[in-house]
């Protein structure tokens, strides 16, 4: 039982240790908080939030949503 029991704290802090790029800034950050933020880190999941009001729409490429308050603004 206690070899398990080391096996499983030996997996444990391997897993902790091992770092990961985050998919923004390419930053190294621990796999743990990458499971959790899904592979972003903190400080790009607060820029995100920052900007995340935001729609681009592009009108000559048709891509994008036009808002909602947009809508009712301009009558669209």
């Amino acid at each position: 039982m206690e070899a398990l029991e080391q096996a499983r704290t030996a997996r444990t802090t391997t897993i902790a240790q091992r770092t990961v790029k985050c998919a923004f800034c390419h930053d190294t950050i621990p796999f743990t908080v990458a499971i959790k933020t899904k592979g972003v880190c903190r400080i790009c999941i607060a820029e995100i939030a920052e900007l995340g009001w935001r729609v681009v729409y592009d009108r000559e490429q048709n891509l994008g949503e036009i808002p909602a308050n947009l809508r009712i603004a301009y009558n669209l």
